[in-house]
């Protein structure tokens, strides 16, 4: 007798915005195995996977323009034109709406899903807004979302590598790093333990400086063990933030090539 817990898909639910874009989205419950998202989703198997890891917020605002165009023209353009499956938070917020707004500015669509936790998000047409005051609009130009359980930012990680590892066990893979904070620093001890090379622009602050800085320092300790995991076995790439969009691409499609 099976007495294992039924595990299953809460709802789907197709969320449209009002640019016109209208998203698939299902919502998982707990315990419920993120792979079972996938046949209704209908993602088509992509022939990269870039994941997106960054700052939602606290960005230099003297960068911002210089992130905005290596987006459009960088990592987007890169997206479209190697037929990938891009991921990343969802939100309408710091990297994750550059990325939107790149893609929607492709002339040749792109699968953006935007994995994040249910409770702390909002969007049109939702049945039940969330308890949580620590809440952020869902970006418009994802194609795809995937909801965890939860209330907690962070607390959709583990769902979201899940996925990643589903689809790069398929094809090249690469981490692309800008920015972030203690959130988006687990999300690159996920991809090195992943074996995903991380491409790091430089320049971007916060957390991405710290490790481009331990990267070329290479000191004898670190006294944080997740950053002395990274540095010690990340395959580590680094980009400037002030870099040249093709430039970019070419550097990506490099480090793609040399897995």
């Amino acid at each position: 007798m099976n007495t294992q817990p039924e595990r299953t898909i809460v709802h789907e639910q197709d969320i449209c915005f009002p640019n016109g874009n209208c998203a698939q989205s299902v919502f998982l419950s707990r315990g419920t195995n993120p792979l079972d998202a996938l046949p209704v989703l209908n993602i088509p198997l992509p022939d990269v996977v870039i994941m997106i890891v960054g700052g939602a917020a606290q960005l230099d605002v003297q960068s911002y323009p210089d992130l905005a165009s290596l987006f459009t023209n960088g990592i987007a353009h890169l997206a479209a034109s190697l037929h990938a499956l891009t991921i990343d938070g969802g939100t309408q917020a710091g990297v994750m709406e550059m990325m939107g707004t790149g893609v929607a500015k492709q002339h040749r669509p792109s699968t953006l899903l935007g994995v994040a936790p249910a409770g702390a998000v909002i969007y049109p047409g939702q049945a039940t807004p969330s308890k949580s005051e620590d809440v952020t609009p869902l970006d418009p130009n994802h194609s795809h979302f995937v909801f965890v359980e939860t209330d907690e930012w962070g607390g959709e990680t583990e769902t979201m590598y899940e996925i990643a590892q589903f689809f790069s066990h398929r094809c090249p893979s690469i981490a692309i790093v800008i920015n972030g904070g203690t959130i988006a620093q687990h999300e690159v001890l996920y991809n090195v333990r992943q074996k995903r090379p991380l491409l790091i622009l430089e320049g971007s602050g916060r957390m991405a400086d710290d490790i481009a800085l331990l990267w070329k320092e290479k000191p004898s300790t670190i006294a944080d063990p997740e950053l002395a995991e990274i540095i010690q076995h990340g395959d580590i790439h680094l980009f400037p933030i002030t870099g040249h969009e093709t430039a970019f691409e070419q550097y990506a499609q490099y480090v793609l090539g040399k897995r």
